[in-house]
């Protein structure tokens, strides 16, 4: 068994909570002492789903990226979707710990290792959260969008291609919903992220985007999660989690 606090202090080297936004609420979501842990379940997302799943294997500890909760809560009533996940990891014993944006923005965090999947070469940190960089040589554009699939397990796409471009070779990602950043890119021929919006999509005149998902472009991380807190004395699990979308 190990220590709750030395499972986190893992996490919080490695993605430090100064470096999250000031919105954000990283860190604890449900504190229950400095307990003993023998199994961790890694999420994106701590839903009821998941917890249950925490529940069905023994786990005494769910990190997730998505905080469990972001709105002050003044009463639990169980008739609610979050309260009622606090209520059912309390009965359970169930600690909840999520790393956000300093997840998200933090060196070989989720950003970073969403650039590294495509080879992104000369590598360049724009408004915290997207990195811009280089593919080792011009691309078909249509070729690279399998290779977009391909690389996220993803079998659809949503494009917005308002230019003439059949190639690509400079490209920007941003993990998540990077829809608000699509008119800070300069100078991109290409724009990964997830969350579009339709306003956001109207207004896109200079790049080619790619919604390719909030959760396919974010749970790349949860098998780095388990190897940095990985050690003999710890069961970890990761989550059976799938996008809230269906698209028939």
């Amino acid at each position: 068994m190990t220590k709750s606090s030395e499972i986190i202090q893992k996490i919080e080297n490695f993605a430090p909570l100064s470096l999250a936004c000031d919105w954000d609420n990283s860190g604890w979501q449900i504190f229950l002492g400095d307990n003993q842990i023998k199994k961790v379940m890694l999420a994106l997302s701590p839903t009821l789903d998941v917890i249950e799943h925490a529940i069905a294997n023994q786990c005494e500890l769910i990190i997730s990226h998505h905080p469990l909760m972001f709105d002050k809560i003044n009463k639990i009533n169980a008739s609610e979707y979050t309260d009622l996940s606090v209520i059912k990891a309390i009965q359970n014993n169930i600690q909840i710990y999520s790393a956000h944006t300093n997840l998200d923005i933090t060196q070989d965090g989720i950003a970073d290792r969403l650039a590294g999947l495509f080879n992104l070469k000369n590598i360049e940190t724009s408004e915290s959260f997207v990195r811009i960089g280089y593919l080792e040589r011009e691309e078909n554009l249509d070729d690279f969008f399998e290779k977009i699939k391909n690389t996220l397990n993803i079998e659809n796409l949503k494009i917005i291609n308002p230019i003439s471009k059949t190639t690509v070779k400079k490209i920007a990602v941003c993990p998540g919903s990077g829809g608000d950043l699509i008119d800070k890119l300069q100078d991109v021929d290409l724009y990964i992220t997830g969350d579009i919006k339709y306003h956001s999509a109207l207004e896109v005149s200079n790049v080619i985007v790619v919604d390719a998902g909030h959760f396919e472009t974010e749970r790349i991380i949860l098998p780095y999660l388990k190897e940095l807190i990985e050690t003999s004395d710890l069961e970890i699990f990761i989550a059976e989690e799938k996008s809230p979308w269906k698209i028939i």
